[in-house]
């Protein structure tokens, strides 16, 4: 029996045929049939941009995805993210201490939530207007084929997917082919050709991905993609 302290918020169960269900997600390879919803169905009303990365995250990926997450709080534009250890939970904590929204796939249910220690974290997400889902129902637990196939949904319900940190092969790199399958825009930010969690977002960049720089440039690709400045 799952003892684990469930979120706490509002709770929907969205098919393919509401209206409810998010536009992009229909476009995607696999749509899927339901989606189980913790917070706020507005949070998934528009597309956001995904930042997503290596669960070892060095200091160098945390502290950048921290100003970049910071970036889309202060734009209003939701970041998208699997919610896992390393990259993305530091832009989670980004993103809502710049009470910032944003939409957090889950590989299991959203009543086993993994991992357990973002249990805090997942709550604040839901409290700042943001959204916990998953495609599976409640109690559904982890199992690591879902992983692979949750990244689909985290590209799909995003204009941009932007990999910070990624090794070769990893879970992260391959949420850009999600994107490029879903015609989706592919950033990177380029690392240290020795850091092995730089791998594949020098990879990438390689391939023909958008190199994000620095602030500016990831400024000007968001006014590219949603028109919006600071």
């Amino acid at each position: 029996m799952n003892t684990q302290a469930k979120l706490e918020g509002a709770r929907y169960v969205v098919t393919a045929d509401d209206v409810m269900f998010p536009e992009a997600l229909r476009r995607i390879p696999m749509p899927p049939e339901k989606l189980y919803v913790i917070g706020s169905l507005d949070a998934l009303s528009i597309e956001g941009v995904a930042i997503v990365g290596a669960r070892k995250a060095t200091p160098y990926g945390r502290e950048c995805v921290a100003k970049f997450a910071a970036m889309l709080a202060e734009r209003d534009i939701p970041l998208v993210t699997g919610g896992a250890r390393g990259c993305d939970a530091a832009a989670l904590r980004s993103c809502v201490e710049h009470d910032g929204r944003a939409v957090v796939f889950l590989g299991g249910g959203c009543d086993v939530v993994y991992p357990s220690e973002n249990t805090g974290l997942f709550q604040q997400v839901i409290e700042k207007g943001g959204a916990i889902v998953s495609e599976h129902e409640w109690d559904t637990p982890p199992l690591p084929f879902m992983f692979r196939a949750r990244n689909r949904l985290t590209a799909g319900q995003s204009k941009a997917v932007f990999i910070i940190e990624a090794g070769l092969p990893s879970g992260t790199f391959s949420t850009a082919d999600d994107a490029l399958e879903s015609d989706k825009e592919v950033f990177a930010m380029p690392g240290p050709i020795t850091s092995p969690v730089s791998r594949g977002a020098n990879r990438l960049i390689y391939q023909g991905a958008t190199p994000i720089v620095d602030e500016e440039t990831f400024s000007d690709q968001l006014y590219a993609l949603c028109g919006i400045t600071a």
